[in-house]
């Protein structure tokens, strides 16, 4: 079966696979009593392009020092060559006489044998450049175990010279390969382990040098230096071996799976942007199932399973929470419990469609919004307060790691500030990651790499601890200092790209709100502390948390406006702003004043004040963010005032009306009978949400066409009647994607959010490949349709499975993400666009 998972074998495939296509039509024809047309020249020219394909074969199999391919090579150009012989003869013995039945065979089979011989060239191709490219990064992995063994400084350089060159080829060659695949998630997997390998190279090189130099020197730091080497060695072993596991995912199968895992119907996002796995689609699975109460035991079962799932997430996260919001998470799980173990009692004894059953059904929906509301807001809290200050317990530790040997209560402090580091680590990397599982984030990569930055903030915060603790050992040492700070560099920017990812994350007008509620918790308690006069340290901490609060928002709003390009917004953003920076310093300031004077009614009103004033400006940055991403509904249309009645205009010849959408009418088909048809029937519904325009039509008339691709790949009848039909309707497929593709790319050009931009192109760039595949498996697929080979055949269908599977995902996605970007086009480019998007039976005003 023809491999997809190359730019390059689908630029080869894909004109090959279209020729092919018009010989199986013509094949058909023929069959069917029409006349044969001189077939010589298409036939000649396929042919010379496949002798030039084998001469390159040739001259590869004579030069390679590759023994596997020398030997899998010859084979796949014999069957290149045998079904060029066939076309050849056939094509000469057609000549003589139209409807020769060996001839005709030998025309198909040949064809046949073409797309099956040049896609199989291509794959061996393929894998002797994987392996030169697993070979190196084997040797590349070989040998930074020998870091293990480098004792000396001449060890260290020869060590170094060895191994440069060698990572800088395999990285090149790695390069090279992800640019020219066409599945972006295995792309983006190479690309993101080939980074970390150029990043680890100089970091692996300064551990050796310290641990070399403490070694020689018999200094403290020679154990956490060992440490650090041992790490870093392991970790550009598993980046390697990560690189080798993709890149040797080179069959079909292993590529629609990946490419199913990308556009959702495994892990990605289903209808209406939840993303599959997380907590707000369990919520939403366990409402749907939990509604059908009484539908039959089955669907009881699943649904009570389904609030046990949501339950056993809710009380993971509350576990993570804050004495107070965990006990108001745990309480409303207990409440669930109780309604749920109700329905299951009433289930159990046959009464799972009464009316009591209903309506516990109902409480139990209504609990579950509840539940998921509060847990929103629980994680938007916690994320307002683990990344108020990101890199404080870094700056920290560093200081006090850097504390001279005479300092006052140095250990402890070092101790302490130590804790702090790894404890704030942790819950960045526990926060994040419950984030990306909560639903708030409907990115699948965006949740992934979430997920992915957590477990490596995780993986180096240990690293750091020991590089610290050899600065703390040695605070002279000149190597100890440079190697804490390339570590620490390290930290910082998974932190930071860590923060940036959360903030892409988070809703913003959510976060902002909560970081006003905890902004103003820590204001009222200072102004609490200050007007009793009774523990100064303590309302200074509240103040810190204020400033630092203040500052995030700051942070927070500057990405918003590095996000947006509307002018208006970004204006109003800078000013609100500057606003919170100004009202910063005072408050401080005024905090102060007023703890050195106690009692002083004066000084604590001039607090109040100007803790007021930066509350004030939090508010109204707030109120900035929300209107602009909630903007109020339009005013209703003034009432109409009776006129005289006008006299009748001259009749104008009546505009046919526009035609409808095609309509499946069809019942739902059963996944496991029919999942074509099944994921048709899903697209088509998730289209049916808004009154149609040119991109919902155009969705739903691809449904249709799916549906009847569908029929006539399981022999049933139906509108597509034969494999030209079928052929056909793969292009007509293909040629609407490209339209869907153009309008996407339209308003994804108008919208003024870069975030929502970003995220429709790079669903709209898997259309193109997805589309393309679909024509070359029809063409496969028409090849074998009717044959003697049944399992080529079954294959064949479910190669066509998988990529319609894939394409329909795809496309639901894109209705969504359009139809949210377009509420970022500006007003007056918005009429231009010509797609309005209206939810069926709202009001348009």
């Amino acid at each position: 079966m023809p491999a997809f998972h190359t730019k390059t074998i689908h630029s080869i495939l894909d004109p090959v696979a279209q020729q092919v296509s018009q010989l199986v039509i013509l094949h058909e024809d023929a069959q069917q009593g029409r006349i044969m047309p001189d077939i010589s020249l298409p036939v000649t020219a396929v042919c010379a392009a496949v002798q030039n394909l084998i001469a390159v074969g040739k001259q590869t199999v004579g030069h390679s020092k590759d023994e596997v391919l020398k030997k899998d090579l010859p084979l796949t150009l014999d069957m290149v060559e045998s079904a060029s012989k066939m076309l050849v003869e056939s094509a000469t013995g057609l000549k003589v006489d139209n409807h020769s039945k060996k001839h005709l065979e030998l025309l198909l089979n040949g064809a046949r044998g073409i797309l099956q011989g040049i896609s199989s060239l291509l794959l061996t191709f393929d894998q002797g450049e994987v392996r030169k490219i697993v070979k190196s990064c084997a040797g590349v992995a070989e040998y930074i175990k020998v870091a293990e063994v480098v004792q000396t400084m001449d060890d260290l350089v020869t060590f170094t010279k060895n191994l440069s060159p060698g990572i800088t080829s395999m990285t090149k060659m790695v390069e090279t390969r992800y640019q020219d695949l066409t599945n972006p998630s295995h792309a983006s997997i190479l690309a993101a382990e080939n980074d970390q390998i150029k990043q680890a190279l100089p970091l692996l090189l300064s551990s050796m040098k310290a641990f070399v130099t403490f070694r020689r020197d018999k200094k403290k730091g020679e154990a956490e230096a060992q440490e650090n080497r041992n790490y870093i060695v392991q970790a550009m072993g598993d980046s390697i071996a990560e690189i080798i596991r993709v890149l040797q995912l080179t069959s079909q199968e292993e590529v629609m799976m990946a490419l199913s895992s990308e556009t959702g119907s495994a892990q990605g996002t289903m209808a209406g942007g939840l993303l599959i796995g997380s907590l707000a689609a369990k919520v939403h699975s366990a409402k749907e199932l939990i509604n059908q109460t009484g539908t039959d035991a089955k669907t009881n079962k699943a649904g009570i399973q389904a609030v046990e799932a949501v339950l056993d997430e809710a009380r993971r996260i509350a576990r993570t929470l804050p004495a107070d919001r965990k006990a108001v998470i745990e309480g409303l799980c207990d409440e669930l419990e109780s309604l749920k173990r109700e329905l299951a009692m009433l289930q159990s004894s046959g009464q799972g469609d009464s009316a009591r059953a209903h309506a516990i059904a109902a409480a139990i929906s209504s609990k579950l919004d509840e539940l998921q509301m509060k847990l929103r807001e629980a994680i938007t809290r916690k994320v307002a307060e683990d990344f108020m200050d990101p890199l404080g317990p870094l700056n920290a530790m560093t200081e006090a790691s850097r504390a001279p040997l005479n300092a006052p209560a140095r250990a402890e402090t070092y101790v302490k500030k130590v804790t702090d580091f790894q404890d704030h680590s942790k819950k960045m990397a526990d926060t994040a990651i419950a984030l990306a599982k909560s639903g708030i984030v409907t990115d699948k990569n965006l949740a992934d790499s979430l997920i992915l930055t957590a477990g490596k903030l995780k993986a180096v915060a240990p690293q750091v601890v020991h590089a610290a603790k050899i600065v703390y050992e040695n605070p002279d040492s000149k190597e100890a200092k440079e190697h804490y700070d390339m570590l620490k560099e390290d930290y910082q920017k998974q932190v930071q790209k860590l923060t940036k990812l959360v903030d892409s994350g988070l809703d913003t007008v959510e976060f902002l709100k909560a970081s006003e509620s905890m902004l103003r918790e820590e204001l009222e308690a200072a102004k609490t502390i200050t007007r009793a006069g009774t523990d100064p340290q303590t309302a200074f901490k509240h103040i810190a948390t204020a400033a630092r609060t203040a500052n995030r928002v700051v942070a927070v709003v500057q990405g918003e406006s590095e996000n947006s390009e509307d002018p208006t917004f970004k204006t109003e953003l800078a000013s609100s702003s500057q606003a919170i920076t100004a009202a910063i310093a005072p408050m401080v300031t005024s905090a102060k004043t007023c703890i050195q004077q106690v009692g002083n009614a004066s000084a604590h009103h001039e607090f109040c004040v100007k803790a007021e004033n930066l509350a004030q400006a939090v508010h109204d940055v707030y109120n900035v963010v929300d209107t602009h991403y909630n903007p109020p509904p339009p005013p209703p249309p003034p009432p109409v005032e009776e006129a005289p009645e006008r006299p009748p205009l001259p009749a104008e010849p009546e505009l046919p009306p526009r035609p409808p959408s095609p309509e499946l009418m069809e019942a739902v088909p059963l996944q496991s009978v029919d999942p074509i048809g099944y994921a048709a029937h899903k697209l088509d519904k998730d289209a049916k949400q808004w009154e149609d325009n040119e991109m919902v039509a155009t969705a739903r008339r691809m449904a249709k066409l799916f549906m009847q691709m569908s029929k006539f790949a399981r022999g049933e009848e139906g509108e597509v009647r034969s494999k030209k039909d079928f052929i056909n309707t793969a292009r007509m497929i293909a040629k609407e994607s490209e339209d869907v593709v153009k309008m996407a790319r339209k308003v994804a050009d108008a919208c003024t959010d870069k975030r929502m931009k970003r995220a429709i192109l790079q669903l709209v760039d898997k259309l193109p490949t997805i589309s393309t595949q679909l024509k070359i498996i029809a063409a496969v697929k028409a090849t074998r349709q009717g044959g003697d080979d049944a399992a080529a055949d079954r294959e064949a269908t479910e190669m066509l499975t998988d990529n319609a599977k894939n394409l329909m995902q795809a496309l639901s996605e894109v209705l969504f993400a359009t139809e949210a970007a377009t509420i970022r086009v500006p007003p007056e480019q918005r009429a231009t666009l010509g797609l309005q998007w209206v939810k069926k039976g709202a009001r348009v005003f």
